[in-house]
Formats: C-alpha cells, structure tokens, sequence
C-alpha cells in the first residue's frame, strides 16, 4: 500500500527546494583576467567567456572549450555548498547558422566528464552576423554540482571552423 503521508512530505520537500531554487540569489559571471589552473571565472568580470567551434563538430583546439568555473570560483555566497548554472547570456556569435552548444561538468577533465555524459546541450542562432545574440539570456539545465569541487565548460559546434560564441553565465548557489 503506497503511504499517502510520505508523498505528501516528499511533495513538500521538493516545493521547498524549488522555492528556494527560485528565490534565491543568482552571480553573473566572465572570465578572469589571467585564467589558472582552478580559477576561471569572477562576477566582477566585464570580459566575455569565448567558445570555438569545428566545422560541423566540437572545437578541438587546445583553447576552443571556454573554462568557466573552476574549483577555485565557488562558493560566491559564504556558507554556500552547492551549485547550477542556471542562464547562458550570448553576447555575439560570429556565425548566422546555429550553434549546439554543450555545457560540461565534472571533478576531473572536461574529456573525462563528456565521456561519462556529464552534459546538457542547447542550440543558440544569430540573425544577424556579428550583432547581439538575441540579447535575452536562455535558461540552460544542469544538476546541482559541489562548490570547490565541480568544474564547469562550454563547447560549441557551429557549420563554420572557428565562429566565436562570446557569453556570460549565471549561477545560483544552495546551502545544501
């Protein structure tokens, strides 16, 4: 027999959590200036991540991902200990065909996590070659990852070899 008190406590349970998920507070972040080995992004960076694609595929290049959190970029929020990336915000691509873009998470490399699908995709489109992306940042999903344990990157793939996806990313940080 199914007990209807449990679901009705793990109905409420969830409620709370996507209460807090939705009225919580959200960090915008660019690239650090001089990026390291665990320090990617910051909140007061005016500086666009860039994303490369291949030529139908993935940028393969040493440089084509964008590292954008590193292990060294959360907690923002003191006391905090989980967190999602929760808006991607294009700022300019360089194509007009669309872009599949492939947000990667994981503890070890981005290779590592691809392979073991740690990974949502999106596709973003320009209209116009060069100009704004739309200028409405795009919800983008992902499970809830370990503050100064978890890494983040973006991929993208476009028709071209080489168009640019410049953007910033919001996050949301929990307590647990």
């Amino acid at each position: 027999m199914i007990n209807p008190v449990g679901r009705l406590d793990s109905a409420e349970a969830e409620s709370y959590e996507a209460e807090k998920h939705i009225h919580g507070k959200e960090r915008w972040f660019g690239k650090t200036g001089s990026q390291t080995a665990t320090d990617w992004g910051t909140e007061s960076s005016l500086t666009p991540y860039v994303a490369i694609s291949g030529e139908g595929t993935w940028g393969i290049g040493a440089t084509d991902e964008a590292l954008v959190l590193g292990t060294a970029d959360t907690p923002v929020i003191t006391g905090m200990t989980k967190f999602d990336a929760h808006m991607i915000f294009a700022i300019t691509l360089s194509s007009d065909t669309p872009y599949i873009c492939r947000l990667v998470w994981g503890t070890g490399t981005m290779d590592a996590a691809v392979t073991a699908l740690q990974y949502s995709t999106f596709v973003l489109q320009n209209i116009v070659t060069g100009s704004k992306a739309g200028g409405v940042p795009i919800a983008v999903m992902m499970p809830r990852l370990i503050c100064g344990v978890d890494q983040v990157w973006l991929q993208c793939m476009n028709a071209t070899d080489d168009a640019t996806l410049d953007f910033f990313i919001g996050i949301h940080e929990y307590i647990r």
